[in-house]
């Protein structure tokens, strides 16, 4: 075969070889749920391909929005060479004489293109851009961009950076810019509640009861505890999609330009003109934002969404749930039960073993040895013993004793030596994950050697952290492995729309949660809608463009959602983690806040 043609001496090409899968994609390489399964989460069977999230969610045949035949699409173009070619095929249809063509700027992008007769001087003009709302005197290119460049984060600094390098005519002016914003904030808020609603029917039809389990989180604009903005969100637990939002605000521009004495008749006449437009909701710090947000939505759960959040699977990392309990949003009589987010009580066990080893330091434990550095309790040993007893509880989320098992079992797999073997919590079998139970199912126990055991004297240091996280009370709670995975999800699109590192207001962070709220529970194809409800054009390219990002959204679903890719990412972590360690202590201590 020739090297560089590829072709046989024949001249022919050979047959292209059958696609038979890679690493994301081999039957053979995907796990499957097995009563033996490791703490690292593989397992010695194979199982069917996982289904994403996405692709339970998105409907790409459920669009309602009717393709408008009659309009084709915008289309940019060099308005030199496009009034030239005009002029040189065009004639006054009146006496034939040539043309002359011009333009001017009406408002934003929106011009008035005029063609006149150089010799009998007859003029007709068009617009660049038709004209919406009751009295027909807004440009819909004013308002398309406005809303495109909401949609991907950016504001009115953003749409003159633009406009500046694409050569285009200044946008809009600041006051126009609001009013668009406003009318964008009313579109995307009609779309995305009437996508909540239809969320909380879907969860109400799949748990077959009106009493759900939701997970609940609440975001911030700013890093910190200082921020005027904070945003909660409710989404069900079965479907995954968002059931209701709250968006908070302990900030306000007008109430800022008032310079006056808050008191008197000039005053009141002001408060009273303000109050219909005011953006401020939020009385108190911005750590308060998430329990009195969650608060509200639990209370119109009700009345708005015909649903009771019975079951709230929350992070603990506030005292929201307190607060929801102490209000008692369906009465005395109902009680509401917290569920942990698996996610999150597996951060425990590694923040505590964390805080253990800063706690011991350099104070030697009873062998006489710190309780880090080599064979010891590392950086690397705490990031497994973390995802360890995540999968525990994962793997065993219908019973709280198999759970407490699969937990101690972690904890004696690693004290076992060859003196001392500690398995009998470990799965037994040739299948099983431990190796040692392997070997004696094989007969081959006593040339066995135990590899990664850590020493007693750190078993010892670590084992109240194994009682506590093991503890019955907190594993019941843990039943179902619940997690607030969609919650940080939807957290990541909305500051993507409403980048953190820009100044914003109120409204624009809930342009940026409605929107959000669509392409979650609709994908990219119920922006449509919004656009519908903005009065915008719809062509076949949009369509187009939002139905191929949404199969883009399932695929990349789909393979992260298969096991085998689940444990190379992780494992390309743990690598990566290792790596950093070993670089930390070569070099030592590189940073500290005012330690150099």
């Amino acid at each position: 075969m020739n090297p560089f043609t590829g072709k046989r001496k024949s001249g022919q090409r050979p047959k292209k070889r059958r696609f038979n899968g890679n690493q994301h994609c081999k039957s053979g390489n995907v796990s499957q749920e097995s009563s033996h399964v490791s703490p690292k989460g593989i397992s010695s069977t194979s199982e069917p391909v996982q289904t994403s999230a996405s692709r339970r969610k998105l409907d790409l045949k459920s669009s309602s929005v009717p393709f408008t035949s009659t309009f084709e699409g915008n289309i940019i173009f060099d308005k030199a060479l496009l009034f030239s070619f005009l002029e040189d095929n065009l004639c006054c249809k009146v006496c034939t004489g040539r043309v002359s063509i011009s333009d001017k700027r009406v408002a934003g992008l929106s011009s008035l293109m005029s063609i006149e007769c150089n010799a009998c001087k007859i003029q007709v003009s068009t617009r660049n851009s038709k004209l919406l709302g009751p009295k027909k005197n807004i440009p819909e290119i004013n308002r398309r961009i406005t809303y495109a460049m909401r949609s991907v984060g950016q504001g009115l600094e953003g749409m003159k950076t633009f406009c500046g390098i694409m050569d285009l005519y200044p946008p809009v002016s600041q006051n126009s810019y609001e009013l668009i914003c406003r009318r964008v904030n009313a579109a995307s808020k009609n779309v995305a509640i009437q996508s909540m609603k239809k969320a909380a029917d879907e969860e109400v039809v799949a748990v077959n009861s009106t009493d759900i389990t939701v997970s609940g989180d609440g975001t911030w604009k700013t890093r910190g505890h200082t921020s005027q903005i904070g945003v909660c969100t409710v989404i069900g637990a079965d479907t995954g999609k968002v059931i209701d939002v709250e968006v908070l605000s302990k900030a306000c521009k007008g109430c800022s330009r008032w310079k006056g004495p808050r008191v008197g008749s000039a005053f009141k006449k002001w408060h009273a003109r303000h109050s219909q437009v005011c953006t401020k909701n939020h009385i108190g710090s911005s750590g308060k934002m998430e329990g009195d947000g969650m608060v509200k939505l639990f209370q119109r759960s009700e009345s708005e969404r015909g649903v009771r959040y019975q079951n709230y699977i929350g992070d603990g990392d506030s005292s929201t749930f307190l607060s929801i309990s102490a209000c008692h949003p369906y009465g005395e009589n109902v009680p509401l039960s917290k569920v942990e987010c698996v996610g999150h009580v597996q951060k425990r066990m590694g923040s505590r073993l964390r805080k253990l080893k800063k706690k011991y330091g350099s104070k030697k434990l009873y062998d006489t040895k710190t309780i880090s550095g080599k064979g010891r309790l590392t950086d690397n040993i705490i990031d497994q013993l973390s995802v360890f007893y995540g999968n525990a509880i994962r793997q065993h989320s219908n019973s709280v004793k198999d759970m407490r098992n699969a937990v101690w079992a972690i904890y004696f797999h690693m004290r076992s030596t060859d003196n001392e073997p500690l398995h009998s919590f470990c799965p037994a079998g040739e299948t099983s994950w431990c190796k040692y139970n392997q070997a004696v199912s094989k007969g081959t126990a006593e040339t066995f050697h135990h590899k990664n055991s850590l020493p007693p004297a750190v078993m010892d240091a670590i084992k109240p952290i194994f009682n506590s996280l093991s503890h019955p009370e907190l594993l019941n709670r843990c039943l179902g492995a619940y997690t607030q995975n969609p919650n940080e999800s939807l957290n990541s699109v909305i500051w993507q729309i409403c980048p953190k590192i820009s100044g914003s207001g109120r409204r624009i962070a809930e342009i940026a949660v409605y929107e959000s709220v669509v392409r979650f529970n609709e994908g990219r194809l119920g922006r449509l809608d919004i656009m519908k409800e903005l009065e915008l054009c719809i062509s076949n390219n949009a369509i187009s463009s939002h139905k191929k990002a949404d199969i883009r959204r399932i695929k990349q679903g789909d393979r992260r959602a298969q096991q085998n890719t689940i444990e190379k990412r992780r494992e390309r972590r743990r690598a990566k983690a290792l790596v950093d360690s070993k670089l930390s202590k070569k070099e030592g201590l590189t940073y500290e806040a005012g330690g150099f």
